[in-house]
C-alpha cells in the first residue's frame, strides 16, 4: 500500500510541476491570449506608475491634473 502511495505522490507531483510550467510558459508567450493579456497588463501598470510619478511632488502633494480630453461624439444613426 505504501509503495502505491509513493508512486501516486511522485506521479501527482510530476504532473503538477508540468502543469505549472505550462501555465507560466503560456503567460510569457505574447502570442497566446493569456500571454498577451499579461504583457498588456504589465505595460499598463508601468505607464500608470510613470504617470503617477510625474504628477506627484516629492513632499507627497499632487499637482493639479490636466483637464480631461473632450469626448468625441459619434454621429447618431437615423
Amino acid at each position: 500500500m505504501e509503495q502505491d502511495d509513493a508512486a501516486f505522490n511522485a506521479t501527482t507531483a510530476r504532473l503538477l510541476r508540468r502543469e505549472a510550467l505550462r501555465r507560466v510558459a503560456e503567460e510569457l508567450n505574447s502570442t497566446s491570449g493569456p500571454g498577451l493579456e499579461s504583457v498588456l497588463g504589465r505595460i499598463s501598470a508601468e505607464v500608470t506608475a510613470e504617470a503617477l510619478e510625474k504628477h506627484t511632488v516629492k513632499d507627497g502633494e499632487t499637482t493639479p491634473e490636466p483637464p480631461a480630453a473632450p469626448r468625441q461624439s459619434h454621429p447618431s444613426k437615423p
